[in-house]
């Protein structure tokens, strides 16, 4: 269990930045096609981006406070 734990605060800012690298390409890619497509598919673009971008700070908190629970055991 505590090598699990270990395991998952190496992981998480690989996860973290990965998801900023998606959302990036996200943003990217909505600038291009923003003026060719519906209201709707920019909508759902921009809601899947905010979704990503709320879904990094529950990672980010995460990340935090395992860390926090690890320098309160030193």
């Amino acid at each position: 269990m505590k090598k699990d734990i270990e395991k998952m605060k190496l992981l998480l800012p690989h996860w973290i930045k990965h998801n900023e690298e998606h959302t990036d390409e996200y943003k990217r890619w909505l600038e291009r096609i923003r003026k060719d497509v519906s209201e709707d598919i920019v909508k759902n673009l921009e809601k899947a981006i905010q979704l990503m971008e709320e879904s990094n700070k529950y990672l980010k908190s995460t990340l935090d406070e395992m860390k926090k629970k690890a320098a309160n055991l030193s």
